[in-house]
């Protein structure tokens, strides 16, 4: 049977035909060159030469409210009852774009999981995944009897919280700019352009050139420096590991997932080579009485780059077998 599944994230669209957990087709379009929805589905299925097969599944940055996705970092919002009618999908299902992630973790391959801490996961555990992007996804993973369920999350719009000098002068500055911070503010792709913006604030000449890349470019302009070993731009990656695993903990004593937290989205792969000897796993463990528990949950990064597909299709089958 062949699905139509998209992961439609701040940055680009993924959509794909799915048979069987395989990717059979894929393409991907920059999110604000789309104008809706539908405008979407239509060029994909031109452009692969595909019917419009029975079922579809959504997966998108964004709040689910019923049958439509509110897009928070996407520009449009995804209704599936228009959708459906629009198109003549006979089933059509959306979800959350970590709701869809974490539901790919039971169809990733191991092959495409990298051990990174802890020890070794109970494979009926409970699961955990976030993941920087262009925003910050979180979602959990619960056996019921006999099925998985996941629970879908807005935990990265939780309140940043610093452990350092540094993160409570960063805090400070980013509040006198946007009122409410959240992880997501140092999370994200736009995050990390924020921590190193605000670490060379007293140089007028690095701030200028910094303010003169465009604002997109801004992630991939700090990594290049990093990469070149521009004292600053480390300093911007080392803090945001350090507040990635503060924040991956929080997480995990939260639903204390013996089957492993995993680290996906486009930032985590894009800086996998800075977090592997970055502080991220000592910020993970150092929670004082919690720390020995810590320790013992296994970390992973999910190298695999069409999770959300793949998690999409596994949600829909799941429910079209229930």
């Amino acid at each position: 049977m062949k699905l139509l599944c998209a992961d439609i994230g701040g940055t680009n669209a993924r959509m794909a035909i799915v048979r069987d957990s395989t990717v059979l087709e894929i393409k991907i379009y920059p999110t604000d060159q789309v104008k809706d929805a539908i405008d979407l589905l239509k060029t994909f299925l031109k452009d692969c030469h595909e019917t419009v097969p029975d079922y579809a599944a959504f997966a998108a940055a964004g709040v689910v409210s019923g049958e439509e996705v509110k897009g928070t970092n996407i520009p449009w919002n995804i209704d599936c009852k228009a959708i459906k009618q629009e198109l003549g999908f006979r089933k059509c299902i959306v979800l959350n774009d970590f709701e869809a992630a974490a539901w790919g973790l039971l169809a990733v391959k191991d092959k495409r999981l990298l051990h990174i801490g802890g020890g070794q996961p109970d494979a009926f555990g409970t699961k955990a995944i976030l993941g920087a992007g262009t925003g910050l996804g979180e979602a959990i993973v619960v056996r019921c009897s006999q099925n998985w369920k996941v629970l879908r999350s807005e935990g990265g719009h939780a309140s940043f919280s610093p452990r350092d000098d540094t993160g409570m002068e960063l805090l400070m500055h980013l509040r006198n700019i946007y009122g409410h911070v959240s992880f997501e503010r140092i999370l994200s792709g736009s995050g990390l352009a924020e921590i190193y913006e605000f670490l060379i604030r007293h140089d007028a000449k690095k701030l200028n050139d910094f303010l003169a890349v465009d604002r997109k470019k801004r992630p991939a302009y700090v990594t290049a420096l990093a990469r070149q070993k521009n004292r600053q731009a480390l300093e911007a990656i080392n803090f945001f590991f350090k507040a990635y695993g503060d924040e991956a903990s929080n997480l995990a004593l939260k639903c204390l997932p013996s089957g492993g937290v995993f680290l996906a989205g486009g930032v985590t792969m894009a800086l996998l080579d800075f977090l592997q000897k970055s502080p991220f796993i000592q910020a993970f463990e150092d929670k004082g009485r919690m720390s020995g528990l810590l320790r013992s949950i296994p970390v992973f990064v999910v190298t695999e780059p069409y999770l959300g597909i793949l998690g999409a299709a596994q949600c829909l089958m799941a429910g079209l077998h229930e």
